[in-house]
């Protein structure tokens, strides 16, 4: 994709996905699906781990319908290299602790300030946790161009 093209597309997203919209715990979008060095996904990968090798840019967005308890509910996208190393929370949202939206977050070649640009590998995942309580009726979005 060039980044002369300003269309964004979903790369992932919860509803999409299969994992339901009600999170009480850790979770994550698939882990690493390569055996070794250079080797691709699976085609499978658009539901597990996260194509970006199409993104210079992503955003993430997130909103939750309601709460039970007192949940601290946090959202981000890890990434991997080629080999499978994870690097965790490359781009994570605050913590959300009442229903309601998440204020988006963004990374990328075109960064939110000098000091915050990231060159995206070719993987990666979409991964939260959720303790004291329980978040209902949740979105999640990854986006990218």
């Amino acid at each position: 994709m060039s980044n002369y093209q300003p269309c964004s597309k979903l790369l992932w997203s919860l509803a999409a996905s299969g994992l339901g919209t009600t999170i009480s715990g850790s979770g994550n979008s698939g882990g690493w699906q390569g055996t070794g060095p250079g080797d691709l996904l699976p085609q499978a990968d658009f539901e597990s781990a996260v194509r970006l090798r199409d993104a210079q840019d992503v955003a993430l967005y997130v909103n939750v319908g309601g709460i039970t308890s007192t949940p601290a509910f946090q959202v981000s996208l890890d990434v991997f290299d080629d080999a499978g190393n994870l690097y965790a929370q490359v781009l994570k949202t605050a913590s959300l602790t009442a229903a309601g939206t998440a204020a988006p977050v963004f990374a990328g070649l075109h960064g939110p300030a000098a000091g915050s640009y990231v060159l995206l590998p070719d993987w990666g995942r979409v991964s939260w946790t959720c303790t004291g309580g329980t978040v209902t009726g949740v979105s999640i979005f990854l986006y990218g161009r």
